[in-house]
């Protein structure tokens, strides 16, 4: 019975053990089906896809093991750095993706997944730190001791922030010197930028002004900051210098300058946009429809001294040369009568002036009598001017009436743009002021000079005098001929009693009557400046007669 019993035991202990065994094949086959499907998901071959330790190193004593720091390390194996960073970055992407799947998945409910978290616990663990093991291998090969260093994120950034952390000494003396010179250069293109700036500010806005002489404002002021500025913060070479803030407040009461031009004239816009001069030029309009005619023909006038020598434009340039190429462009206004020369140029110039406008404004010889048709036609056109400024002046104190409560700062500012803008002829001074200028400006933009030779009438009389002089015998008899001078034209107006000899208006009938002296013969066909061959006529007259003078060249060419 003994024996029996125990031949039972045995029996059901195996069974139990055979269905233990069955049971666990049947988890562990469930568990690699669950397994499989996870690392699927997670597009993963396997679980080994973190390592522990990430770098091994061998030391030869037990102090080293002990002093043995990632500051070492790094020293060491300087190019592992950047390998250090990217395991890091790829440990911590896996964790996220790891992480993740842990929150929200569909297999928690299976009997098997306890299995996998604990699978995916042990990887995230792997994944904290970028892992150096350090061991003691003694000269007979034993190992006798091992530490582990581990490295989170923080710890690699530490290196690049501060690279001064992996230097020797004078690795480090040269370290500090350029990065030195880096915060100079900073400080520097700093710099610059709020000089770039104001100088977008400046001509962003230039087309935008109302003032007379704002351009000139704006031109001089960058013109100091040039000087002051483009080649001063090259020439700064300590960063805590004292210079640095000389420069900062130079610029920003520069900056206050320019700012104040704008706004003065923006303000002034405001006005023209505003219905209280809106009304005043309505008034005006219908008042003005009677002498539009002559300011229309005025406006020809102002045209043709243009039109004399090229068109009065201005032209865009840097102001001071900027050696080191940082500062941008300037439009600088500058009208077309204007030579740049040189130092010794500019002292003969000024010696011989009309010698030099010649030189520098007259170079072709070929071009001498349309020129000088031309100096002829100016002295005319000029002096027409004068006398329509006179009336035109009579016709704003007649309007004076109908203008009423305009800001002060419009006629203290811009009284010629305010008139212009109701629809008065404009004869700015320095149409009236033709002249060339000669310039100078020393290399490094610190010195400059220059003077102008105004076209006045006698100065205009020299000038032809002089071109004639220069022209072959043969062409100097073609073109020679008596100039338009005002006290003949005063004497042919006050023989004809200031009366047009063609309609028979006269300035006792109209006062503000602009008469201009005519050639009977034009110069074009042949006729002379000489008593015999000149006529009052009306600007209305003379303007007609002109148009049919002109239509007869059309259809003869």
């Amino acid at each position: 019975m003994a024996v029996l019993a125990i031949i039972i035991v045995v029996v059901v202990l195996i069974i139990a053990a055979a269905i233990a065994v069955g049971i666990t094949i049947i988890k562990n086959a469930k568990y690699k089906e669950l397994e499989t499907e996870v690392l699927k998901k997670l597009n993963f071959s396997n679980w080994n896809i973190v390592p522990y330790f990430d770098e091994l190193v061998t030391v030869k004593s037990r102090q080293a093991l002990l002093k043995y720091d990632d500051i070492k390390f790094f020293k060491e194996n300087k190019e592992k750095l950047a390998q250090a960073k990217a395991v890091i970055k790829r440990k911590n992407k896996i964790a996220n993706i790891l992480s993740g799947f842990l929150n929200d998945n569909e297999y928690k409910e299976n009997s098997q997944y306890y299995r996998i978290v604990k699978q995916i616990s042990t990887v995230i663990r792997n994944a904290k730190a970028y892992r150096i093991c350090v061991t003691y291998i003694s000269h007979a090969g034993n190992n006798l001791g091992s530490r582990e260093l581990a490295l989170s994120q923080y710890d690699i950034d530490k290196f690049e922030k501060d690279p001064s952390l992996l230097m020797g000494k004078g690795e480090y003396n040269k370290f500090l010197k350029e990065q030195e010179k880096g915060a100079l250069n900073q400080k520097q293109h700093d710099y610059y930028e709020r000089v770039n700036k104001l100088i977008d500010y400046t001509n962003e806005n230039k087309s935008f002004l109302f003032i007379k002489g704002s351009a000139e404002q704006l031109d001089n002021l960058i013109a100091r900051l040039f000087d002051r500025t483009v080649n001063g913060i090259k020439k700064i070479k300590d960063i805590n210098s004292e210079e640095w803030g000389i420069i900062a407040n130079f610029i920003t009461q520069i900056e206050k300058e320019v700012k104040e031009v704008v706004n003065r004239n923006q303000r002034i816009l405001e006005y023209y946009n505003s219905p209280a001069f809106l009304k005043i030029k309505e008034t005006c309009e219908v008042l003005m429809s009677a002498q539009r005619e002559f300011n229309e023909y005025i406006k020809e006038k102002v045209d043709s001294i243009s039109q004399l020598f090229g068109t009065r434009v201005i032209r865009d340039e840097t102001i001071n040369e900027d050696k080191y190429q940082y500062i941008r462009p300037y439009k600088k206004t500058i009208t077309p009568f204007t030579a740049e020369v040189s130092a010794a140029v500019f002292a003969s110039a000024e010696n011989n002036p009309l010698e030099y406008v010649i030189k520098y404004f007259y170079p072709n010889k070929n071009l001498y009598p349309e020129q000088i048709r031309k100096l002829h036609l100016l002295v005319e056109e000029l002096a027409t001017l004068k006398d329509a400024k006179l009336i035109i002046d009579n016709y704003k104190k007649e309007y004076q009436q109908y203008i009423k409560d305009v800001p002060d700062y419009i006629m203290e500012e811009d009284e010629t743009g305010f008139y212009s803008k109701l629809g008065f002829a404009n004869i700015d001074e320095s149409v009236l002021a033709v002249e060339y200028t000669f310039s100078y400006t020393s290399g490094g933009g610190m010195a400059k000079r220059k003077f102008s030779v105004p076209m006045t009438e006698e100065t205009i009389v020299e000038l032809i005098r002089a071109l004639e002089k220069r022209l072959t015998e043969s062409a100097f008899t073609k073109e020679q001929r008596a100039l338009m001078t005002n006290k003949l034209r005063e004497f042919i107006k006050k023989r004809d009693n200031y009366t047009c000899c063609n309609c028979g208006n006269s300035i006792h009938n109209e006062p503000n009557l602009l008469l201009e002296i005519d050639h009977i013969i034009p110069v074009s066909k042949g006729g002379c400046t000489v008593e015999e061959n000149l006529q009052t006529l009306c600007w209305k007259c003379n303007r007609a007669k002109s148009n049919k003078i002109l239509n007869e060249k059309l259809t003869l060419n």
